[in-house]
């Protein structure tokens, strides 16, 4: 399976409104939907407010060209951000599509857009989220004094980045 990552569209909005709603997907997150109740025109305007943002670089994530969820990095301040990722169509669960993505996208934040570090927060319940951030060499630096049910993990450019 190629797994890719594209610029978010505002058209994507459909497809993840549709998974979305499934309560499934948001039992080992770190949030609830941001909006509730969710509707397409919620979906879409959150897609909008996203894609302008400048502190933003978010991604469409393919599995041999379909679109199964999205991983952006949010909240960049001085070169530092937040990653996150959403496997939305169940369908693709468990087939290593997060470490590949997230993968791709550390590559683009660090090589490409030159940031200093990328953050996670990760529920311990998350099994799947925890193995791919320790395999792509994040530190899990304990638990959160904002959010106390999950662990943050960190990871730095020049830990990417051995030449």
């Amino acid at each position: 399976m190629e797994i890719t990552i594209r610029p978010q569209r505002i058209s994507d909005a459909d497809y993840s409104w549709k998974m979305r709603k499934d309560n499934d997907i948001w039992k080992h997150a770190i949030c609830e939907s941001p909006y509730s109740p969710l509707s397409l025109e919620s979906e879409t305007d959150f897609y909008r407010e996203q894609i302008e943002r400048d502190d933003c670089i978010r991604f469409a994530i393919l599995a041999d060209s379909i679109y199964v969820g999205n991983v952006f990095i949010d909240n960049i301040l001085g070169g530092t951000g937040e990653l996150h990722t959403h496997i939305l169509n169940k369908a693709f669960w468990g087939k290593d599509i997060g470490y590949e993505c997230n993968r791709l996208i550390l590559e683009y934040a660090f090589r490409i857009a030159k940031m200093k570090g990328v953050y996670q927060y990760i529920n311990p319940s998350n099994i799947a989220a925890w193995k791919n951030a320790l395999k792509l060499g994040f530190n899990d630096i304990g638990t959160s004094s904002v959010r106390p049910n999950v662990h943050i993990f960190t990871l730095k450019r020049e830990q990417w980045i051995k030449e």
